[in-house]
């Protein structure tokens, strides 16, 4: 008993934590004075067996179960501290989200986290009150591991040693596929090669999904938040099930199906066929105690702030219903029946001749069958985008049935050969955990590194399958927000809407001025010009000025351009009057927006990549600009990521606003970068660091396209919008080892240009995706609610490559939400 009450408060910890962190107070006490109630009567009656005390013999074995379960969570990667599963890249951002965001997590778009958070609360907790994210992976590796060591004890308390040994290699005899694929290659040696630094996880029924139930260990590498709590109830209900029952004991189960609706609902699916078995062959002839109301009301009480919560669950487009509707050809059928024959009929064979035998008891036959009834179910119906119903509920069902074979003698040679083909796929998973690559495929990113984004950076995973993000969130809308949650509802930022343009003469397109009232646009950001050194007249001068063939019919912000060698070569006495040049120059060009409006901008806005060794004089610049404009015209700097993150040694420009530039974020010069527009690695590096500068900011992101053209190594040129579909296609190309990058194979002018053959072009955008996890990612970061939300830059070709067709981009205000464009514009809010 003192190992199920141990099992019990790990189990409950994380609802105390979920109900008080994420309800108001009013939710949160009934279920937790339903919870003490419920767990006191058990605790009562089991006083003796809990506080009984321990010999030395008796801690000899805890002990050596928790040595165990540490190398196994050591090696599986748990807290960081060894290679991870692919899968971490989900638990690691879950994780860092949980420690960032105030409690319940919000995010931008007015969703919330809805997601089962039991496994990931106690340590995120934890890690909130002594100092953040460094220290979240201990805490990580000491809940994981205190809750598989539990789990060792009380399998050895069910059946000793030899439940726990066949505990660490359980799987189904699958095995026979790949020595019969090993027969069949070409090269046995070369299979088995294949077999060994590989994942070869046997999925007969592929497609859509795959139909799978894991192995005991492959469920604790990847997915322990479903692995823990499916392991520690069943166990819990089995040593239920070899005592005599209580009527508080009889509704232990339901209590356990109702916790693991907070740490897994899929496994709760698989769990609750299991107690209700168990209560009906449990549970007495005897009603007039009045017990089962009342627990039933209890129980209830603990499950409503689940059900309340998951209710505003964004809805999901999952694959669902029974699998042959799913088959294209009578193969699909075939393959679902050997499915059937080698996770469930072997088993259901073994069971049905040690039973005949009498090796096994009626009553446990009968919970071995449910068992094995509840795989039949799940490998009949399909659920998730990758069948995840099947794998993580059939966790109970098969430790069910794992137990069950422990109970039988080993020397049969049935049993046994069945048990070596059990053995081998787990055995070489524990054998590569001394590999130097243990997984096939590794977390790329640690819990810190997920640092700036939100949980929608999930997108990077999975771009083009499915959205994986809508599992995660909970409607802005939802009852839980309005009438549950605390009240921590974010202030609402004001966004102005905007557009950059970048051209030397404005006329705008039938198609741009679509886009500016399709979009509410609000704002332009004009360039009026450049400022450029001129080597001959050794002066700043203006450089492609803008024309204007027709009037801006929205506010305009005129912009100007100072290249960073003209502050290099500008003496003291120059900046000055560069200050006084730039105000008549922009003075010149105002009236001709509209000659019959008088009224002055609202803002000026200088773009300039300035330097330590350029600072004192770009500032000063700016100061002289400033006394120079009306006293109704703000000044406005344009401010890159570097400058943001060492802000303390390029400084702060003097100015009323920053324009955060979220792009051209890696040198573009190197042949070897991947994407100098936007790379959400590189960004990583510095978006954090947005919400601490001392300067209200302003976001502009890019929805530009190019290719960057290198020649002998050297950056040659740009071209404007050219895409990876325009050079896979032309044969005059060939793909480059380098990421984004083609070679030519001939001389040539191709897109207009002169291309010589081993020129390099590396193609370069901001995608959708990329767009909309960063949209997500700055508007958490920005603090000031007063906000323009800007892209670069309005040109047709441009917009129409990221926004639908135009005969589609401008639909009926109801189809908005299909545009990509409008989507980032919504988000930012």
């Amino acid at each position: 008993m003192k190992t199920v009450t141990l099992i019990l408060l790990y189990l409950s910890l994380p609802l105390f934590i979920f109900w008080w962190g994420w309800f108001d107070w009013w939710v949160a006490l009934p279920p937790t004075i339903a919870s003490v109630y419920f767990y006191g009567i058990f605790w009562r009656s089991s006083y003796n067996a809990i506080f009984t005390g321990f010999s030395k013999k008796e801690l000899i074995i805890p002990l050596a179960c928790l040595f165990l379960a540490f190398i196994w969570t050591y090696l599986a990667g748990v807290g960081e501290f060894r290679p991870q599963h692919f899968d971490y890249y989900k638990h690691n951002l879950i994780f860092n989200n949980l420690v960032r965001y105030d409690w319940p997590v919000r995010y931008a778009d007015g969703s919330y986290f809805c997601y089962y958070h039991a496994y990931y609360l106690p340590p995120a907790l934890l890690a909130r009150w002594v100092g953040g994210l460094p220290y979240v992976h201990y805490f990580i590796f000491g809940w994981t591991w205190t809750g598989l060591g539990l789990l060792f004890i009380l399998l050895h308390k069910l059946n000793g040693w030899k439940l726990v040994g066949l505990f660490l290699f359980f799987n189904s005899p699958e095995a026979i596929l790949l020595i019969y694929d090993a027969f069949k290659a070409p090269d046995s040696l070369a299979f088995l090669n294949d077999v060994w630094y590989n994942d070869h996880t046997i999925e007969l029924v592929q497609s859509p999904g795959g139909l799978l139930f894991h192995s005991f260990i492959e469920s604790f590498i990847a997915t322990p938040q479903h692995a823990l709590p499916a392991w520690l109830t069943t166990g819990t209900l089995l040593i239920f099930w070899q005592k005599e029952s209580k009527p508080t004991l009889l509704f232990l189960p339901f209590v356990l199906f109702v916790v693991l609706l907070y740490w897994s609902p899929l496994v709760a699916v698989g769990f609750l066929p299991l107690a209700i078995y168990f209560f009906f062959v449990k549970k007495t002839a005897d009603y007039s105690t009045g017990n089962y109301p009342r627990f039933v009301f209890y129980t209830l009480l603990i499950a409503i702030p689940a059900l309340v919560f998951y209710a505003g669950h964004v809805s999901l487009n999952e694959a669902h219903g029974w699998w042959w509707i799913f088959f294209k050809t009578p193969k699909g059928v075939v393959f679902l029946l050997v499915f059937i024959l080698l996770e469930i009929g072997i088993w259901g064979a073994i069971i049905g001749i040690f039973y005949k035998n009498k090796a096994i008891s009626k009553q446990n036959f009968g919970l071995l069958l449910c068992a094995l009834s509840v795989l039949l179910g799940l490998a009949l119906y399909r659920y998730g985008h990758f069948n995840d119903l099947s794998r993580r509920a059939c966790l109970p069902a098969l430790l069910v049935i794992c137990w069950g074979i422990s109970t039988l003698s080993f020397k049969k040679p049935l049993l046994f050969a069945t048990l070596i083909l059990c053995t081998l796929l787990p055995l070489k998973q524990h054998l590569r955990w001394f590999y130097k690559r243990p997984y096939s495929a590794i977390a790329d990113k640690k819990i810190t590194d997920f640092t700036p984004y939100p949980i929608h950076y999930l997108r990077q995973y999975h771009q083009g399958s499915f959205d994986p993000v809508t599992q995660y969130l909970g409607k802005a809308d939802a009852w839980y927000l309005r009438y549950f949650a605390p009240d921590i509802s974010p202030t609402p930022k004001q966004v102005t809407r905007a557009f950059y343009y970048w051209k030397s003469s404005f006329q705008l397109t039938e198609y741009e001025k679509q886009v500016l009232k399709r979009y509410a646009i609000q704002r332009l950001y004009i360039k009026f010009f450049d400022v450029d050194w001129d080597a001959s007249t050794r002066r700043a001068v203006p450089k492609a000025a803008i024309r204007f063939v027709e009037n801006p019919l929205l506010e305009v912000t005129p912009t100007v351009f100072v290249t960073n060698r003209t502050l290099e070569k500008l003496s003291w006495g120059g900046v000055d009057e560069l200050a006084e040049n730039i105000t008549n120059k922009i003075n010149d060009l105002i009236p001709r927006i509209n000659p019959d409006s008088l009224s002055v901008p609202k803002e000026i806005q200088i773009d300039c990549d300035w330097s330590v060794a350029t600072r004192a004089k770009y500032f000063r610049l700016l100061v002289q600009l400033k006394k120079k404009l009306p006293t109704a015209t703000r000044l406005s700097a344009t401010i890159r990521l570097h400058q943001i993150k060492f802000y303390r040694t390029t400084g702060v420009p003097p100015v009323e606003r920053g324009m955060l530039m979220y792009y051209n974020m890696d040198d573009w010069k190197n042949p070897k970068t991947e994407n100098s527009i936007l790379d959400l690695t590189v960004a990583g590096r510095y978006a954090d660091y947005v919400s601490a500068y001392p300067l209200p900011l302003d976001l502009v992101l890019p929805v530009f396209r190019w290719a960057v053209v290198y020649r002998n190594g050297r950056f040659l040129r740009f071209v404007n919008h050219l895409t990876h579909k325009q050079l896979l296609t032309n044969r005059n190309f060939k793909k480059s080892k380098l990421p984004n990058a083609y070679i030519a194979r001939q001389n040539g002018t191709f897109f207009g240009i002169p291309v010589h053959r081993g020129d390099l072009f590396r193609v370069e955008e901001s995608t959708v995706d990329n767009l909309k996890i960063s949209t997500q990612t700055l508007v958490q970061e920005i603090q000031n609610t007063k906000v323009t939300f800007a892209l670069y830059h309005l040109d047709s070709l441009n917009l129409s490559y990221y926004a639908l067709p135009i005969t589609n981009v401008f639909l009926p205000q109801r189809n908005e939400i299909q545009d990509p464009i409008q989507q980032l514009f919504k988000a930012f809010r």
